[in-house]
C-alpha cells in the first residue's frame, strides 16, 4: 500500500512538473552596455519546446551560462527592429551551427524582418562557405507578422499585438499562452490599450518602464523625447490597476538618476499587487504557484 501511494505521489508530481512553464531572463538591459544587464531576451520553456522573445546583446553568453545548447530553440519572436532587441541574432545563428544544430530556426517579427535576415546571411556568407558544405547547416527562416502565416501548432502559443512605441510603426507585444498559463510581454511601449487588454488577469506581466530625476528630465531634451515613447511610473500604475496581473516584472528599465527601490516605492503608493524588477538569469517556474529563482535584489531593497 505504501509503495502504491509513493508511486501515485511520484506520478502526480511528474504530471505537475510537466505542466510548469519556465521563463529565464537572459538579458534585461537597454542599449546602454552593462555587463550585469545584457540585451533584452527571454527564454521560455515548456516540456520539450523552447522559444526566445527578443534576442539582444550577449544572448549566447547567457545560454552558455545555463547550459543550453540551442538544439530545442526553433522559434524566435522579435518585438521590433531597434538594434538592442536584434543584435544577438547573427551570433545565435552562427554559434548554433558551431554546436551542430540540426533544425532550422524560424524568426517571426515585424515588417523588415526578412531584410534583416537576408542581410545577416549575406554578411556572413563567406564564413558559412568556409565552414560548411553547401546547404549542410542550420538556416534562419524569417516571417513577417503582417503576412498572417500559418504557424504549426505548438505547446507554447504566441499571439502578437501592436503596442505604442512612439515613432516605431511596427512595434509589438506578445501574449504567450501554454495550457491555462498566460504571460504578457509589453515590448517597448508607452501606455497602450492593447497591452492593457491582453494583460487582464494574466499570470505574469513583463513590462518596460522609464523614470528619471526631475533635475535630469528638465535639463535634457533628448530624455524628454525618449520618455514620450516609453512607460512612465504613472502610466504603469494605470496599466496595473486595470489589468491586475498576478505578478508584474519590470524589464528593460530606463532609469536615469533614480533607483529601483525608488521606483517600487512610488508604484506601491497607488498599486497593491506584486511588482519586482527583472535580473539577468532570473528564472521563474509558472505552475500552480509562481516560484522565482536566482534573484537577489527583491529582499534587500535595492
Amino acid at each position: 500500500m505504501i509503495r502504491v501511494l509513493l508511486l501515485l505521489m511520484l506520478f502526480a508530481n511528474n504530471v505537475i512538473a510537466s505542466e510548469v512553464l519556465n521563463l529565464t531572463f537572459l538579458g534585461t538591459g537597454t542599449p546602454r552596455p552593462n555587463i550585469n544587464k545584457l540585451g533584452p531576451s527571454i527564454l521560455i520553456k515548456n516540456k520539450s519546446e523552447e522559444i526566445l522573445v527578443d534576442i539582444g546583446r550577449g544572448v549566447t553568453l547567457r545560454l552558455s551560462q545555463i547550459g543550453n545548447d540551442y538544439s530545442k530553440i526553433n522559434k524566435i519572436y522579435i518585438s521590433h527592429l531597434h538594434y538592442d532587441h536584434i543584435v544577438g541574432l547573427s551570433d545565435f545563428w552562427l554559434t548554433s551551427n558551431l554546436w551542430q544544430k540540426k533544425s532550422d530556426t524560424n524568426i517571426y517579427g515585424p515588417d523588415g524582418i526578412r531584410n534583416l535576415c537576408s542581410g545577416i546571411e549575406k554578411s556572413f556568407s563567406k564564413d558559412i562557405e568556409y565552414r560548411y558544405k553547401k546547404n549542410k547547416y542550420s538556416k534562419i527562416k524569417c516571417y513577417n507578422f503582417e503576412e498572417n502565416i500559418n504557424r504549426a501548432k505548438s505547446q507554447i502559443e504566441v499571439v502578437e499585438f501592436k503596442n505604442s512605441h512612439g515613432h516605431v510603426d511596427n512595434s509589438y507585444g506578445f501574449k504567450i499562452i501554454s495550457g491555462n498559463k498566460t504571460i504578457v510581454y509589453s515590448g517597448d511601449t508607452t501606455y497602450s490599450d492593447n497591452v492593457v487588454k491582453n494583460s487582464k488577469n494574466s499570470d505574469i506581466l513583463i513590462h518596460e518602464i522609464i523614470s528619471s530625476s526631475d533635475k535630469l528630465f528638465k535639463k535634457n531634451k533628448k530624455l524628454q523625447q525618449v520618455t514620450q515613447t516609453h512607460t512612465t511610473i504613472d502610466q504603469l500604475i494605470k496599466v496595473l490597476n486595470i489589468a491586475r496581473p498576478k505578478l508584474t516584472i519590470l524589464n528593460h528599465a530606463l532609469l536615469f538618476g533614480v533607483s529601483e527601490k525608488k521606483v517600487l516605492s512610488e508604484i506601491r503608493k497607488k498599486y497593491d499587487g506584486k511588482v519586482i524588477f527583472s535580473e539577468d538569469l532570473m528564472s521563474i517556474d509558472l505552475g500552480n504557484e509562481i516560484n522565482i529563482f536566482n534573484i537577489e535584489k527583491i529582499n534587500n531593497g535595492k
